[in-house]
């Protein structure tokens, strides 16, 4: 998200990106550990386990050392970040603590969508104020980050309803996973206004929009799911398949574009 800020920003990217990604990836990798620690006892009631201190691959204290050096590094790398952006990446280390402890956003309905998205779109911001203002084309573009980032939370619950609502509350446990996955095309459709309205102020290149027709395939396997419940576990396995190579097209014609 830093990088596709950067790149939405419309300025030539220099080495200076390098601090912003630098405090994502500690942030993330963060976020991931204090995850796995609050999550312990729930992943190991999990068909299939990927949670390493469930399995005992990782002690607790070895985990929460691990934590506090990305915790570190996060702070360490935020400190190269603009003066304006340092607030928000303080913002950030907070969602990524808060998501699994103290608030424990996580098992809030509502609640655990809209840190996730977020979290991403403050990073997307982060990226794009790097090198350019705090304008309305950000303010578009970070919406369409949040959009789709609350999105993915949402097929993220759904992947691990089973095991979620034997233990904690979320969004997907709330609404069932019917309801659920009408949200995510109400969500993926609501960004359509705003990329037009990205095309129509010239902050992504026109020829993006012939790119516009791979969003068929994430909305069609959502359809089905819909349709056919017995079609849901293909159905995140298409969409975890298809979205990277997708983001990955469409970073390419991005930079392509500003060439």
């Amino acid at each position: 998200m830093v990088l596709i800020g950067a790149i939405f920003a419309g300025s030539s990217i220099d080495l200076e990106i390098v601090w912003p990604l630098i405090f994502s990836a500690f942030n993330a990798a963060f976020g991931f550990v204090v995850n796995d620690l609050s999550d312990a006892e729930l992943d190991s009631l999990s068909d299939v386990i990927r949670n390493p201190v469930s399995t005992n691959e990782l002690s607790k204290g070895k985990a929460l050392s691990v934590a506090l050096f990305f915790l570190l590094g996060s702070i360490v790398s935020l400190s190269f970040l603009s003066l304006q952006n340092q607030p928000l990446g303080l913002v950030v280390i907070f969602l990524s603590l808060t998501y699994s402890w103290i608030i424990r956003a996580k098992a809030r309905p509502i609640l655990d969508i809209a840190y996730h998205g977020l979290g991403l779109a403050i990073l997307a911001t982060i990226g794009y104020t790097e090198y350019g203002p705090l304008d309305v084309k950000c303010l578009i573009y970070v919406s369409i980050v949040f959009l789709l980032s609350s999105m993915s939370q949402i097929l993220q619950e759904i992947r691990d309803y089973k095991t979620d609502r034997i233990m904690i509350m979320t969004t997907v446990t709330l609404l069932g996973k019917r309801r659920s996955l009408i949200l995510c095309l109400a969500l993926i459709i609501s960004t359509f206004p705003l990329v037009i309205l990205l095309l129509l102020k010239g902050v992504v290149p026109f020829e993006l929009f012939i790119l516009s027709p791979l969003v068929y395939f994430i909305i069609a396997p959502i359809t089905r799911a819909i349709i056919n419940e017995a079609y849901e576990e293909k159905m995140l396995r298409e969409i975890r398949e298809r979205r990277l190579i997708i983001i990955g097209i469409l970073i390419t014609a991005l930079i392509l574009g500003r060439i």
